[in-house]
C-alpha cells in the first residue's frame, strides 16, 4: 500500500516536558524509536531470529504504514522460545550506540515488565512509573524499545487468567521490596522465570499464543476480550511497510488489531478519505514523565 492509502494526520501531540521545560511534539521521538527497530531488524535478520511489531505498533502498520503519530513508544514481540538466542546476538551484534537490559542478562532487572528493554545511550527518559517500577540495570536509561516474549497458553480463558493470577498476586510485594525498600527480590523473580519456563512448555503447541504470563498488569489498561490470539493469525511473521522500511509483524496484523482493539480501532474511509476512528481527546502520549532526546543528561 502507499502512504497516500493510509490515514493522514499531521495534528500536534504533546510530548510533555523535557528535562530543560521544554515542550516537544511526539513525532520528534520517532526517529530515536525507528534508529532503535532498524537496529533490532539488522541484529535479527544477521541471526535468523523472527520478531514481530506488536500491540500499538502494529496497530501504526494497519491504520499508518508506520508510527501512530501520538504514540511515544515501540512494542515488539518474539518467540519464547528464542530468547536466548536473541540475548545471544545482542550481546554480540548490538551496535555501540545501543544497550540491552534484560534478566537472562542481568539479574537487576525487573522480570515484570516486558522480557527485554533496547535502549539509544545517547537519550534520556524518566517513566510515568519510574517510582513503582525503577530501572535497576546500570546500562542507562536511554529511550527504549520493549520486547515482550510470546508463548502458548491455556485455551480456557479461566484458566489462562489463572496463570497471569499467579503474578498478579506477587506484585504488591514485589514492588514493595524493590521499589520502597530498595531490596531486590531476587528469589522472587527466579520464581517468577521458572513458573514462565514451565507455562511456556506445557503450552507450547497450544492453539491460543499471548505475552508471558508473568506480566501482570497486561489486561488492566483496558478490559480487553482477548489476551490470548489464534497461533495463525500471530505465525508466520511477515514484512509489512513501516515508516519505508520492510519490517516484521504478525502474520495477519489487521486480524490481530482487530482481535486486541476491536473492530472500531481499525481506520475507516468516509467522503473518500481515511479517518482515525479514536477521538482527539484520547489521543495522548502516555509513557513518559521527563526525557531529553539529544543527550543522556538528566539536566
Amino acid at each position: 500500500m502507499s502512504k497516500k492509502e493510509f490515514v493522514i494526520d499531521n495534528n500536534p501531540y504533546d510530548l510533555g516536558k523535557d528535562v530543560y521545560h521544554k515542550r516537544h511534539d511526539v513525532r520528534e521521538v520517532h526517529p530515536i524509536l525507528l534508529k532503535i527497530i532498524l537496529e533490532l531488524d539488522r541484529v535479527c535478520r544477521k541471526n535468523n531470529i523472527p520478531y514481530a511489531l506488536s500491540f500499538g505498533s502494529a496497530l501504526g502498520i494497519v491504520n499508518y504504514g508506520g508510527f501512530i503519530p501520538w504514540d511515544d513508544d515501540m512494542d515488539v514481540a518474539i518467540d519464547y522460545f528464542d530468547v536466548p538466542r536473541l540475548v545471544e546476538a545482542l550481546k554480540n551484534d548490538l551496535g555501540e550506540e545501543f544497550s540491552f537490559d534484560c534478566y537472562e542478562d542481568n539479574k537487576r532487572f525487573n522480570v515484570m515488565i516486558p522480557t527485554f528493554k533496547i535502549r539509544y545511550k545517547n537519550s534520556y527518559i524518566k517513566e510515568t512509573f519510574w517510582y513503582t517500577l525503577p530501572n535497576r540495570c546500570k546500562n542507562g536509561d536511554g529511550i527504549f524499545i520493549d520486547i515482550v516474549a510470546l508463548m502458548g497458553v491455556p485455551e480456557d480463558k479461566k484458566e489462562h487468567y489463572k496463570l497471569i493470577k499467579f503474578s498478579k498476586r506477587r506484585m504488591i510485594i514485589y514492588s514493595a521490596l524493590d521499589a520502597f525498600l530498595r531490596i531486590h527480590p531476587y528469589k522472587m523473580k527466579k520464581k517468577l522465570k521458572d513458573f514462565e519456563a514451565k507455562v511456556a512448555n506445557e503450552y507450547r503447541d497450544s492453539a491460543l499464543v499471548s505475552q508471558t504470563v508473568i506480566i501482570p498488569f497486561q489486561d488492566w489498561a483496558e478490559k480487553k476480550e482477548n489476551l490470548a490470539y489464534p497461533r495463525g493469525v500471530i505465525y508466520p511473521f511477515r514484512e509489512y511497510e513501516f515508516e519505508g522500511h520492510k519490517l516484521y509483524s504478525f502474520n495477519k496484523v489487521e486480524e490481530f488489531c482487530r482481535l486486541c482493539y476491536g473492530d472500531k480501532s481499525l481506520k475507516r474511509i468516509e467522503n473518500g478519505e481515511w479517518i482515525d476512528p479514536l477521538p482527539m481527546n484520547k489521543r495522548n502520549a502516555k509513557h513518559n514523565l521527563t526525557y531529553n532526546l539529544y543527550s543522556k543528561d538528566k539536566k
